[in-house]
């Protein structure tokens, strides 16, 4: 299987220089959660995503915000080295460019699940036992909203499992969930400056600078307010195939993974199940 075949071909490009504004008005037209970047010969410099401009918000300068060491591929490359260079760098697509560094197309990891996985029916007879992870974060449902997405950016996940006071699977909270609440304010802050053994007997205080700077403010209210309560799960001797058709049938990137009467003992994420094509 080549990456051209599964690839996202001509995708919409950001030319820098760019501002953070400009990046936000794209993601909401097009409702994707990354662009890559180009300079003004159209040679690929990175990709900026909607998390890092969402985090970032007192920086207007889309240069400063954009990652640049992203993985790329060409079109005739073998599916399984996008897979690996996913894999290596923690990170959930390739750009697919020519000789020149040009950006021809992006192959993302709901790509190969979606066009991939979720038909092959040979996967039919590969369980997730060995792919999901165990080790996994939660949060609370009472949380506010401010520890969660601290949870979620330590967990390095898109999607956290919610959890009740007895520690029984209540609901799943996500990034966008977060990020759609959210809203950027512009507040003072102060810092000290440092006086001189010569200046602390004329001043009764150290001087103090005051400065604007913008910040991400999430609504002061619990998880349970936003999360999704209709959890779609897994359990761990489900099939490849059945929980990639699940995640495009849902539109969900992972699933949390169920043993019993609804004991909580992994989660299963898309990341994970793309490891499947490297054992083929």
């Amino acid at each position: 299987m080549r990456v051209k075949t599964l690839m996202t071909p001509d995708p919409v490009v950001i030319k820098l220089p760019a501002t953070r504004e400009y990046a936000l008005d794209l993601f909401r037209k097009h409702k994707v959660r990354s662009f890559p970047v180009a300079n003004r010969e159209g040679k690929l410099v990175g990709i900026i995503s909607i998390k890092r401009v969402m985090l970032h918000p007192d920086e207007e300068q889309l240069a400063m915000l954009v990652k640049r060491d992203v993985p790329t591929v060409k079109p005739n490359d073998d599916l399984k080295k996008a897979v690996r260079a996913m894999l290596e760098s923690d990170y959930r697509r390739v750009v697919v460019v020519d000789d020149d560094d040009h950006v021809l197309g992006i192959l993302t990891v709901g790509d190969i699940v979606r066009r991939y996985l979720s038909k092959n029916e040979k996967l039919r007879s590969v369980t997730i036992e060995k792919y999901y992870q165990k080790n996994v974060g939660v949060v609370w449902r009472g949380t506010p909203l401010k520890a969660a997405l601290k949870a979620l950016l330590l967990c390095n996940a898109m999607a956290i499992p919610v959890i009740d006071d007895d520690g029984n699977l209540v609901g799943m909270v996500d990034e966008t969930d977060l990020l759609k609440d959210s809203e950027v304010v512009r507040v003072m802050k102060s810092t000290a400056l440092a006086a001189s053994s010569e200046e602390d007997w004329i001043l009764e205080s150290h001087p103090t600078l005051l400065f604007e700077k913008a910040e991400l403010q999430l609504p002061e209210k619990p998880v349970e307010d936003i999360m999704n309560p209709e959890v779609i799960i897994a359990t761990p001797h489900m099939s490849v195939y059945e929980v990639a058709q699940k995640m495009v049938q849902y539109h969900i990137e992972q699933l949390p993974v169920i043993r019993g009467e609804g004991e909580l003992v992994g989660i299963v994420r898309d990341m994970d199940i793309i490891k499947v094509i490297l054992n083929k």
